[in-house]
């Protein structure tokens, strides 16, 4: 599997940037990492997001995720790397003929900086191991997820609910760190509008969801429960994510938006 391509400036395939970000992320309130993300126009008139993220907590990892949806905002494909203990996992969950298509390959990280300081004692790289392949049939409302905020602000722009709406949807999980398929059914409910204080901005108002994972199968426990604020755009500027009694989260600290392409 080819490494995802973070050079957007020379893709044919992108029309406009839309909007671009950094997240500070804390695990029991201690920071653990960062995410830059981007937002993009693609030719075709869907959109791209593309995010990276480097993460001390649970141990050291680097994440790379690339989904492309429609005009519509319905996933197309979704690339993802991890980087861990030496190791790469990069995997592709693409839409096709009423199904997903999953393929994840293995291989030793390759320090490009290595290479180039003493290239003729350097090990020649190994070929990328397929460890899975399979094709998950699914309806056309399955949701792709992944985790990142960027996900869920894809999903609230397809979902497109108003205050005190909920809805259920099935949702494809790629799980970390072997990035193999997990099927849940997950609740969104828009809760309110509500002031919001920031980093990018001291007071906002913003729009308050809440995420509820639910078992698919018997004896499976209920999954974490999410909370997250957005602002106009559907842009996630804060989240958390209670696992048990630990908090997982994250907060918008640069953020910018850029066209008018979308409302």
């Amino acid at each position: 599997m080819d490494d995802l391509d973070f050079s957007l400036d020379g893709s044919e395939r992108i029309a406009c940037r839309i909007a671009h970000g950094v997240y500070r992320i804390t695990h029991n309130r201690c920071p653990v990492g960062e995410e830059v993300w981007g937002l993009f126009g693609l030719l075709n008139g869907g959109y791209r997001v593309m995010t990276e993220i480097d993460l001390t907590w649970p141990v050291q990892n680097q994440q790379r995720a690339q989904l492309d949806l429609d005009m519509n905002w319905k996933a197309q494909q979704l690339r993802v790397q991890l980087d861990l203990e030496g190791k790469r996992r990069s995997a592709s969950y693409l839409f096709a003929d009423g199904g997903i298509e999953i393929t994840i390959y293995e291989e030793p990280l390759r320090y490009a900086e290595v290479m180039r300081a003493n290239r003729e004692a350097a090990a020649q790289p190994t070929a990328p191991k397929r460890v899975y392949a399979s094709t998950l049939a699914c309806s056309p409302f399955t949701f792709l997820d992944y985790g990142s905020p960027l996900m869920n602000f894809a999903h609230l722009r397809r979902l497109s609910l108003s205050a005190g709406d909920h809805i259920q949807i099935c949702a494809v999980v790629v799980t970390q760190p072997l990035l193999e398929p997990l099927v849940l059914r997950q609740t969104y409910t828009y809760v309110r509008d509500e002031q919001l204080s920031t980093a990018i901005m001291p007071f906002m108002t913003a729009h308050r969801y809440v995420i509820e994972e639910h078992p698919t199968a018997q004896g499976q426990s209920a999954g974490p429960v999410t909370t997250l604020w957005t602002d106009q755009h559907k842009i996630v500027v804060k989240q958390e994510v209670l696992m048990g009694k630990e908090t997982h989260a994250c907060e918008m600290v640069s953020y910018a938006w850029l066209s008018d392409q979308i409302a």
